[in-house]
């Protein structure tokens, strides 16, 4: 359709070439609105560029472009896999009751399913971000393929902040990275957590706490207006306990209780509710309840073994937009009701 750039008045004048226009070329059979059409939307030229190539008025190609459109030269659609796409986002916001969905097409397995919904969601944060913002950014390997694929934007007043603690074992999908790889994408401030994500004992716990260092940044951590986040699964190959971040044996008292979801450290079960244990008390960063009061949760997640996980998140009312793939949202909308 035409931009807003080249729209003008349509004149309903036959279209005039002048002297010096170009010979309309021969596999066009010498109909210059099917060559008008083609450098639009197969050559990807703007309308003042093919005003220059046929020698006419910008004002006669709008009216060529909508000619072509009128008489079947042109038929636009929209194609079989972005409806497929749309209609799975579409249920998914139905079923649960969010405001968003976006669920990224497939691509014959060019990309793997965590890059892939990284870079759609990357996409959807960018033009989401506001001045002023103060963003919370979570870890594991979809968050991190966003903060890689982040468009360059300026917005310096964005605060961008680490929600987790950090862990030896999960450096390359650490909270620390996706957090100072988004805020330098934007030309944010990034705000670490300088603390572990586990530490030893509750007593541990509450000494850190009280440093003014962390009570401050968990002071900013509370004005997120915004988060992004994963999920995991408690396969022993999801990535929290695959990176070390938890270990079986600390999970195993959750899992008897149910659990079926990991976030931000904390367990979930499948109707949406935290598993309380015992290493609720030496886990630093935002909590469940905390997350929940955040006004926009973009949870970010795709695989084999996420949908179970994205329901908890779901029927726990955790999500406002969620971000999968085809495959993983098939496998959602599969589970029962």
């Amino acid at each position: 359709m035409p931009d807003a750039k080249d729209a003008e008045t349509k004149t309903q004048a036959p279209v005039r070439m002048r002297r010096n226009a170009l010979s309309v070329p021969a596999e066009f059979a010498g109909d210059a609105t099917v060559w008008a059409a083609w450098l639009y939307y197969e050559e990807g030229l703007t309308q003042e560029e093919i005003s220059r190539t046929l020698g006419i008025s910008r004002g006669s190609v709008v009216t060529m472009l909508q000619e072509a459109r009128e008489n079947g030269t042109v038929s636009i659609s929209v194609a079989p896999r972005h409806l497929q796409s749309v209609t799975l986002a579409r249920a998914i916001m139905e079923r649960f009751g969010i405001a968003e969905c976006l669920v990224a097409p497939g691509d014959d397995g060019r990309s793997a399913d965590h890059e892939r919904v990284g870079r759609a969601a990357a996409r959807l944060l960018a033009e989401k971000l506001q001045p002023d913002d103060v963003l919370g950014v979570s870890w594991g390997r979809t968050v991190l393929a966003l903060s890689q694929a982040m468009p360059q934007r300026d917005l310096p007043q964005v605060s961008v902040v680490q929600i987790t603690g950090s862990a030896i074992g999960t450096y390359r999908f650490s909270a620390e990275a996706c957090a100072s790889n988004i805020a330098n994408r934007i030309g944010a401030r990034c705000i670490y957590l300088h603390a572990p994500g586990i530490v030893s004992s509750p007593g541990v716990k509450r000494m850190l706490m009280k440093e003014p260092t962390l009570i401050e940044q968990f002071r900013i951590m509370s004005s997120c207006n915004r988060i992004i986040y994963g999920v995991g699964s408690v396969a022993a190959s999801s990535t929290a306990f695959d990176t070390g971040f938890l270990s079986p044996e600390e999970a195993a008292p959750y899992l008897e209780k149910g659990a079926v979801a990991v976030l931000a450290g904390r367990f979930i079960d499948a109707a949406g509710r935290v598993v309380p244990g015992a290493l609720d008390g030496r886990l630093i960063g935002m909590t469940v309840p905390e997350i929940a009061r955040i006004p926009e949760r973009i949870c970010v997640a795709a695989g084999h073994d996420k949908a179970a996980p994205i329901s908890a998140l779901l029927t726990g009312r955790y999500v406002t937009t969620l971000v999968t793939d085809e495959p993983t949202a098939q496998a959602l909308l599969a589970l029962p009701g």
